[in-house]
């Protein structure tokens, strides 16, 4: 028997027995007390089961009788009592804000949200999860907009700085310590290899051409003698020119063999040091310069794209780093993670520090929005419609209210069936 079939079942079966007993008595086919007392309790079954009946069926229909009908109906036409009855309840006694309170007081909120994200499963599903929004925001670092901003951060930054006190300890210490002579060294090569090419050669040719020219001009005298030198073979400027080139090669060279104790050297190392010394010492003349050389040069620094480029090598090491596949980085910031969450996990001072600010967060935030809870209750009541209220009601309470029509029928049976016993025995009335 199926439990919704259940009420009417019982009200058919008992009007079945209460035609049984009629009948028995009508035709005369069994008399006696006994069948008065089942007939009065089967009657009273009947009418106990019809009353039932129809009071649950009041509840969700409209019951088309006159003067009774508008009391019939009962969900529907009380809806906004009953929808405002609900938010109350849910407001001020399932879920009020001392009820939460007092929960959330006995619980902590740390623990196992530690405990949750040290387990390995969870681990991964949460790299999962983040990885293709952290890495999104990974590839938007050299953004047009974050490169602006960031530009926009770094240059008011640039002015104002001293920078003449620390480059003037910078050129000391270099000076010092000979740090520069490995650059030296390099420009020095260059500087050799450039000097004794074929290009440099014909630039000196040529310009000891114009010296000799413009000699020739100076005067009748300086001509006749510069002219007789050509002819004679002492003035010949690819000759003059190889010796100058020659002499270069010659001078670099020497400089490259002992660069501490070369005067051009020694004389550079000790205006390089004089210089440092006075940007030290407050030299207001020499800060100036260099501050304002600093400020100029990092400006232009910052506005050739430099701060792009950092960004864009930053983002792709990151990629390749942290978001391509397992290797040594991802290993060791998973590590990293692991051992912070272990100590915060160990850390009962940690624990409980943050379990009182998450419970005085949430807290703050039941006293301030609690009473969406019930606007939310409010909301979703509103939105059903009259016949999915009563449907969603009658699904969930119908079994019990079957039950009531069955017990319904079950006790007028029985009550019928006392008084008539009262009747027959006690009061002696047929």
């Amino acid at each position: 028997m199926k439990k919704n079939k259940l009420g009417n079942r019982s009200l058919a079966i008992a009007v079945i027995l209460m035609v049984t007993a009629l009948v028995l008595k009508y035709y005369k086919i069994y008399e006696g007390n006994t069948l008065e007392i089942l007939l009065a309790g089967f009657e009273a079954a009947v009418v106990g089961g019809v009353a039932d009946w129809f009071a649950v069926r009041a509840l969700f229909q409209e019951i088309p009788i006159p003067v009774v009908k508008k009391h019939t109906n009962i969900i529907v036409k009380s809806r906004e009592k009953l929808s405002a009855g609900i938010v109350d309840l849910v407001n001020n006694e399932w879920l009020s804000k001392e009820m939460i309170r007092d929960k959330i007081s006995g619980v902590s909120l740390a623990k196992p949200i530690v405990d949750y994200l040290m387990e390995d499963d969870n681990q991964e599903t949460i790299r999962k999860t983040l990885k293709p929004e952290l890495e999104a925001l990974v590839l938007k670092l050299d953004h047009e907009d974050v490169v602006h901003t960031l530009e926009g951060l770094i240059k008011p930054a640039i002015k104002g700085n001293n920078l003449a006190v620390p480059l003037g300890n910078l050129l000391k210490q270099t000076v010092a310590h000979k740090d520069h002579y490995g650059v030296l060294q390099v420009f020095l090569e260059v500087l050799k290899e450039k000097v004794g090419s074929a290009s440099t050669l014909s630039f000196l040719v040529a310009e000891v051409q114009v010296l000799v020219n413009k000699q020739k001009e100076g005067s009748p005298i300086k001509g006749l003698l510069v002219g007789a030198g050509q002819v004679l073979g002492a003035i010949k400027p690819q000759r003059i020119a190889a010796g100058i080139q020659e002499q270069l090669v010659e001078l670099i060279e020497d400089i490259q063999k002992e660069p501490e104790t070369h005067k051009i050297i020694v004389a550079l190392d000790a205006q390089l040091h004089e210089y440092g010394a006075r940007l030290t010492s407050g030299d207001e003349k020499a800060q100036a310069d260099v501050n304002q050389f600093g400020e100029q040069f990092l400006e232009r620094l910052v506005d050739s794209g430099v701060v792009k480029q950092g960004l864009s090598r930053l983002k792709n090491m990151i990629k390749e780093n942290l978001f391509d596949g397992e290797n040594e980085y991802t290993l060791l910031v998973s590590d990293k993670v692991n051992d912070a969450l272990q100590a915060f996990h160990d850390d009962r001072s940690k624990i409980e520090q943050t379990d009182a600010w998450l419970k005085a967060t949430i807290l703050q935030l039941i006293d301030t929005h609690h009473h969406k809870i019930g606007e939310l209750v409010g909301e979703s009541l509103q939105k059903l419609s009259n016949v999915e209220l009563v449907k969603q009601i009658e699904s969930k309470v119908g079994e019990d209210l079957q039950y009531i029509r069955l017990n319904g029928a079950i006790v007028g049976g029985i009550v019928g069936m006392l008084i008539m016993v009262i009747k027959l025995f006690v009061l002696d009335v047929h």
